[in-house]
């Protein structure tokens, strides 16, 4: 009976122990039985007639053998024929060789012109036909037309956009619709008058003309743009005019008299005899010329006639102003009292003025001086000085720091108040009150919406206390305990707070006496935490490792402090010469670089089974020389975990085999995609070209030479699915405004995209 009893229980037993390996082959492996295959062998191609062929044509095109690449891309055309007939596919060397033919011929528009021709076939690489358009495109007849096409484009659009957008908001409200009609017309009316003689399109189009004449001076397309050139010229010649006497204008209103001089002759320049900017330039010579008469007489000594006891008691007053043992308040005080109305006063209520200060009565010296500045230039001698100390942020910060937070007032006072316009209206180069009168409408809007604004101050402020900020912080390195120390403090102390600037406000907290421990201690817990974070996102490894060392020093008594420590002995343990990664989404897309050809990775790394090991999403990484860093998904973990590292050596043939392939697999995916495109990284550039070479165990271990360049795949950067430029040149628009309620729909035609070297015509 006891037997028969047992029997389900070992039953059981056995059913258990058979699931065991069922139940752990679930889990991640850790690190996969064969992450790299054997390193391959690739056997040599042996060339055929097809690839001798095209070796001949090539030796022909190089030497200039016109009669020898003719003979040559007809042998290989024939070969593509046969094996297309009998095989279904060509070799594709056949449109190679024309174009490489076609490279050799030193006019550029009969290598456009043979492009296009070969454009027309249908067996063109991908890459190769991207490749192709883009020289086509490169012609500067095209571009130039595509420029000026813009110009028309938006020109027509402009005006579209002004009548469509008002009768498009007007939908619930018709009958403000004329009114917001009128002052979008009136704002598009300003607009014309205000722009430029020659637009950024226009210009593009005239540098592309001058490169085609340049290129083609006895063509018939050059005669025929030079009365074209000739107005684009002479309407540039305009706008760069317009530019520097609107540049030398707004210089003399600043003071800047120098500058207006300069932006002055550079109108002449471009309009010689111009009226306006030789009147600019006659002022400003004339402010000038004053100028230079007033450093002069600066620098002149007035003789003064002193009677006997005036003239000891100044020479008493320069020596005590001059040795330090001297009581300066005692001797300018009695040159003082000896007459209050004397030649010599205003000097002797400067030092006195100055002796307060050294002593500390600092509210008194301040107001001693804005006493002698208010007497004018013309009734004291002192008052320029007194003027300088007085409105100088160095010498007075105090005065700065509260006119600095008046002026932050008022200028949030007018943002509630006028929103966009609490500066006032743009200048757009017309007068002030007809600029006021276009912008009324438009002002009175932003108006009715104060309340909206109000509730937005706090987090959208335009001004921050930025500079009274830094005025703060000069007071209390100039007067540490000052008068006004308690209220610069705790206005300084709060706005770092408000800013996460730990650093700052512990600066600012150990100044001040009684300071509590717990304060203290709370303070250098955060500054120490900003620290590392900081120290977490600088790129360069000597920097980060600098930063992360300070930290451990400046604040071993915090846990932030203690893991800085950790990290910085991290960083030299584990430092590389390079950290290059690419990641499992461009390995997944592109699987010529995981293959046999590129990283030969094991098949079960990407096949999305963690139970026979799993690439991590961080991927692999070049850590300099011939070493690879290979992350995987950890055992018991997922991919949102921290991966496991590995580290394997490759051989410098397969190390080199990698990086063309690599590079090869990234400039044509940039050809075919152009949202692909591979950013410029000097060190990763030379460490490439280092394992090319087979230089890769020469080691550069400076921190500068790092790279951290990543190949991302196109998921990765863009997700799903990717923007793409709208087909359609308009955009359908839906504005509402919550200050009158409105709400509408229209249609507003885009303005034409800005070329990459837009930015030299600017």
């Amino acid at each position: 009976m006891a037997a028969v009893g047992a029997c389900p229980a070992l039953l059981a037993c056995l059913a258990l122990l058979a699931c065991l390996p069922i139940m752990a082959c679930r889990g991640p492996a850790a690190v996969p039985l064969s992450m790299l295959e054997n390193d391959p062998r690739l056997s040599n191609r042996v060339p055929d007639a097809a690839d001798r062929t095209a070796a001949q044509l090539a030796a022909a095109a190089l030497t200039s053998d016109e009669e020898g690449t003719a003979r040559a891309l007809r042998r290989l055309e024939a070969i593509d024929s046969a094996l297309e007939l009998w095989e279904g596919q060509s070799t594709g060397l056949t449109p190679v060789s024309a174009d490489l033919i076609n490279a050799t011929r030193g006019d550029p528009r009969a290598y456009r012109t043979a492009t296009h021709r070969l454009l027309e076939r249908d067996d063109l690489d991908p890459a190769l036909r991207t490749r192709l358009e883009e020289a086509e495109r490169d012609d500067p007849l095209y571009l130039a037309d595509a420029r000026m096409r813009d110009v028309r484009v938006w020109q027509m659009g402009r005006a579209f956009n002004a009548v469509a957008e008002p009768v498009g908001r007007s939908i619930l409200t018709s009958s403000v619709a004329p009114y917001r009609l009128a002052a979008a017309l009136i704002q598009y009316a300003a607009e014309l008058y205000t722009a430029e003689a020659l637009t950024l399109q226009e210009r593009q189009a005239l540098d592309h003309w001058k490169r085609f004449v340049a290129e083609h001076p006895d063509s018939f397309e050059a005669r025929k743009l030079e009365p074209r050139m000739e107005r684009s010229q002479s309407r540039l010649n305009e706008l760069q005019r317009d530019r520097a006497v609107h540049s030398a204008e707004r210089a003399l209103r600043e003071g800047r008299v120098r500058l207006a001089l300069i932006y002055a002759d550079r109108a002449l320049d471009y309009a010689p005899e111009d009226p306006k900017a030789s009147e600019i330039r006659e002022r400003a010579a004339r402010v000038l010329d004053r100028e230079r008469e007033k450093n002069d007489t600066s620098l002149m000594a007035a003789q003064i006639a002193t009677p006997a006891g005036e003239a000891e008691a100044s020479y008493e007053l320069a020596l005590a102003l001059l040795l330090p043992d001297r009581d300066v308040e005692s001797v300018a005080s009695a040159l003082l009292l000896a007459d209050r109305q004397g030649p010599l006063a205003d000097e002797a209520r400067f030092a006195l003025a100055l002796a307060r200060a050294e002593q500390g009565d600092e509210d008194d010296s301040w107001k001693r001086f804005e006493t002698i500045a208010d007497h004018g230039v013309a009734n004291s001698n002192m008052a320029r000085y007194a003027q300088t100390l007085v409105s100088s942020p160095a010498q007075n910060p105090y005065q700065a720091f509260r006119s600095s937070l008046s002026r932050d007032r008022w200028y949030n006072a007018r943002w509630v108040m006028l929103g966009r316009w609490y500066r006032g209206v743009p200048d757009r180069g017309i007068p002030r009150p007809i600029e006021w009168l276009i912008g009324a409408p438009a002002v009175a809007r932003d108006i009715m919406s104060s309340p909206v604004r109000l509730i937005q101050l706090p987090w959208k402020a335009p001004t921050t206390g930025r500079n009274a900020r830094v005025y703060a912080r000069r007071y209390l390195s100039r007067y540490p305990h000052g008068a006004h120390e308690y209220e610069v403090r705790d206005w300084l102390e709060s706005y770092e707070a408000r800013h996460d600037n730990w650093f700052g406000v512990l600066a600012v907290a150990e100044g001040r006496e009684g300071l509590s421990d717990e304060r203290r201690v709370e303070l250098r817990a955060k500054a120490a935490q900003q620290a590392v974070d900081m120290a977490s996102h600088e790129p360069r490894r000597d920097v980060r490792n600098t930063m992360l060392r300070h930290v451990a020093r400046e604040f071993p008594d915090t846990v932030a402090g203690v893991a800085a420590g950790h990290a910085a002995r991290v960083e030299v343990e584990e430092a590389s010469e390079q950290r290059i990664r690419i990641s499992r989404g461009f390995l997944l897309e592109n699987p010529e670089v995981a293959g046999p050809r590129g990283l030969a990775l094991g098949p079960g790394l990407l096949d999305e089974d963690l139970s026979n090991g799993e690439l991590h999403p961080l991927g692999v990484a070049f850590l300099g020389e011939r070493t690879l860093e290979i992350n995987l998904v950890d055992q018991g973990s997922d991919e949102d975990d921290p991966p496991k590292a590995v580290k394997r050596r490759i051989s410098p043939e397969r190390l080199a085999r990698l990086v063309s392939q690599l590079e090869e697999t990234s400039i044509r995916n940039a050809l075919l995609d152009a949202d692909d495109v591979q950013e410029p990284d000097a060190q990763r550039d030379v460490y490439f070209e280092k394992v090319r070479l087979g230089l890769s165990a020469s080691v550069d271990p400076r921190a500068a030479s790092e790279s951290h360049y990543v190949y991302r795949g196109l998921r990765e950067r863009y997700g799903v699915v990717r923007r793409r430029e709208p087909i359609l040149p308009f955009d359908l628009v839906i504005r509402g405004s919550i200050s009158d309620l409105s709400i509408g729909a229209f249609p507003r035609i885009r303005k034409p995209r800005e070329t990459p070297d837009a930015f030299l015509y600017k």
